[in-house]
């Protein structure tokens, strides 16, 4: 596997000893924009906004409903249960309180998605999130 060359990740986030996990290739993100992925046993979803890679925790904060079955509109993930927005870039949702957990991205020269297996921003609970989910990935 080649260096990765092109890193996205939270403002300000570097994770140079981060143990990379090769999770989907980009031309799997050029038609619908967004996956589902594994890594460590958490589902994330990528989402492709601006020809940038972004990866949050895939379980929505309010209902637990999975955003990468959500929809892609103007840079913002739409949650399929609520319609919540969220900012894929921050994991923070608008108008509303807590905030989805993220993870750094890097893309390599050939396109291979790498995700660091530890969350950048936390996950934070929202006032109405159900207890089932494990807070804090």
């Amino acid at each position: 596997m080649s260096e990765p060359t092109a890193t996205t990740s939270a403002p300000g986030v570097d994770q140079p000893d981060a143990s990379w996990v090769h999770v989907a290739e980009m031309k799997e993100l050029a038609r619908r924009k967004r996956k589902q992925v594994d890594v460590a046993g958490c589902p994330i979803a990528l989402f492709l906004v601006d020809d940038e890679v972004f990866a949050i925790d895939d379980i929505c904060i309010h209902q637990e409903r999975s955003l990468s079955k959500g929809t892609l509109l103007n840079g913002q993930v739409i949650c399929p249960g609520h319609q919540w927005k969220f900012d894929p870039r921050t994991g923070q949702p608008e108008d509303q309180d807590g905030c989805q957990a993220t993870y750094a991205v890097q893309v390599t020269e050939e396109g291979a998605i790498l995700v660091a297996p530890e969350p950048v921003t936390p996950r934070q609970a929202t006032t109405n999130e159900s207890s089932t989910h494990p807070v804090g990935r």
